[in-house]
């Protein structure tokens, strides 16, 4: 439950401990009232929806290696819809209260890169304005895309497909790479060691953050807090305050400690990203390009799967594989809930015995190919990383499919995109079927396509999936690489509104 502007019809009322007051805004201009505030009737129709389809989103410009610390970021918006969409990038300046956001038009069924620069944040604990904010007078989708080599110079890359805020929740988990000091990590200038982070954006006033880093009597897990020194322990928790347009940060605290399975809980919607400044995995030697910024939007608990397709993206041929087999890639899971068996099938069949996981539990597996992971127990939260040029990216869920997606892709890198289907489903890209596509395990087949070069006088490329699908990408520069995924998910939102 909420306090603070709720929505009443076409009005904006305040809402106190459950209780309508005062109100504070007429929304018949704009048409539409959403989430306390005045919107248009195209945003009030997307934020009924479960999808990455939204007209407001919050996050923050995650700390780069020295080399990319002042490189661009690209936020890719892409308007699917009819009409033009006005979209503007905000930064926070107080508690609330947002400036510097210069409008720019995105067309009808077209895409542009909004770059922002030099607001990485870099320091752990609270900062009060670091949070960014974009926002739509249309639904729009959004991909932000860390030190976006458009001018071929980028050593450490990362991407994430933005939640917008209707879709946001108030419990996560956390996933990342251990903290690890391999030699290429520690020869890049600002790489601190490979550590873990989490960054938690305040979408609301006043809202009560609490963070639990897993209780691991194998490889316990401490957080910097602030400074330097790890001020938190595995199983303790750590409360603060959040506003909106506030960033909470905190690093793995210690060399080998591994961050993920971290829980966060809030109780008002909260934007979380997770990853590392800098990974190779841990792994050192040959087939290493370079290090790579490792970084994805973490989906709340409720937005979790019980069945995950396992698509794997491959890297550029060039690429010597760190793991001596070509079409390998590392995949990682987290449970929410105790006693979690986890079951993993292959085109030919199960693979290995069951694993079992408890509540924050992680697995790692390293395997080649495509297959179908399922859990009937509770539900997961599954990424993979990529060979040769690391990343961090969500897994396709099984359960729920897209059926129509306007995406983007930057100029300067080479893309692939995994398609996933059920089994003879016919899916479309750019008007053409999808073909090529091969068993990945029980009922589901995987396609991947190559996307034609995007020339660098349109600054981004667009591009159109039909049909029943689950839709991966990755883009790579031989020194700098991304990864990420178009989310689909079911399930309710928990009840944070006030009650009527």
């Amino acid at each position: 439950m909420t306090n603070g502007p709720v929505c009443s019809g076409l009005a904006v009322k305040l809402c106190d401990h459950g209780m309508l007051g005062e109100q504070i805004a007429d929304c018949t201009a704009a048409g539409a009232c959403s989430d306390g505030r005045c919107i248009s009737p195209e945003c009030s129709a997307a934020e009924a929806k479960k999808t990455v389809v939204g007209c407001r989103f919050f996050t923050v410009e995650a700390d780069n290696v020295d080399t990319d610390a002042f490189a661009a970021t690209a936020f890719v918006v892409t308007n699917p819809g009819a009409a033009p969409a006005t979209v503007s990038l905000e930064q926070a300046i107080s508690a609330g209260v947002w400036g510097g956001g210069s409008s720019m038009t995105v067309g009808p069924g077209a895409s542009l890169g909004v770059p922002g620069a030099g607001l990485q944040l870099a320091k752990s604990g609270l900062s009060d304005s670091s949070a960014l904010r974009l926002i739509s007078n249309r639904p729009v989708t959004i991909a932000q895309i860390e030190s976006d080599d458009l001018t071929h110079d980028a050593t450490s890359s990362g991407g994430t497909m933005l939640l917008p805020e209707h879709v946001l929740g108030n419990h996560y988990f956390a996933m990342a790479y251990p903290h690890r000091s391999t030699s290429a990590v520690m020869s890049l200038p600002g790489g601190p060691s490979g550590a873990g982070r989490i960054l938690v954006v305040g979408t609301k006033n006043n809202t009560n953050l609490t963070i639990i880093p897993p209780k691991r009597a194998a490889s316990p897990v401490s957080l910097v807090v602030m400074g330097l020194l790890p001020s938190v322990f595995s199983g303790q928790k750590y409360d603060t305050r959040l506003n909106e347009g506030e960033v909470f940060q905190v690093f793995t605290g210690n060399e080998g400690e591994d961050l993920s399975g971290t829980e966060i809980r809030a109780d008002l919607p909260v934007a979380v990203f997770s990853g590392n400044r800098t990974t190779t995995y841990g792994r050192d030697g040959e087939g290493l390009h370079s290090p790579d910024l490792a970084h994805e939007q973490m989906p709340p608990v409720y937005a979790w799967s019980f069945k995950y397709v396992a698509a794997a993206l491959q890297p550029q041929a060039a690429c010597q594989s760190w793991f001596g087999q070509t079409g390998t890639s590392v995949w990682r899971l987290v449970a929410s809930t105790n006693a979690t068996r986890v079951d993993i099938a292959g085109p030919n069949g199960p693979i290995g015995s069951p694993i079992m996981l408890d509540a924050g539990g992680v697995t790692e597996l390293t395997a080649v190919g495509d297959f179908v992971v399922t859990s009937k127990d509770g539900p997961l939260l599954m990424t993979q990383g990529m060979d040769c040029e690391p990343s961090l990216s969500l897994a396709i869920s099984a359960e729920e499919f897209l059926d129509d997606l306007t995406f983007a892709v930057l100029p300067s890198f080479e893309h692939v995109v995994a398609i996933v289907r059920e089994r003879g489903e016919p899916v479309w890209l750019d008007g053409s079927p999808v073909t090529g596509f091969v068993s990945a395990g029980p009922g589901f087949e995987v396609a991947r396509v190559t996307l034609d070069p995007c020339d660098a006088t349109e600054g981004a490329c667009t591009h159109r999936l039909q049909g029943r699908f689950g839709m991966t990408m990755r883009g790579m520069d031989v020194l700098a690489s991304y990864a990420l995924t178009a989310p689909a998910w079911s399930g309710c939102i928990d009840e944070l509104d006030c009650v009527m």
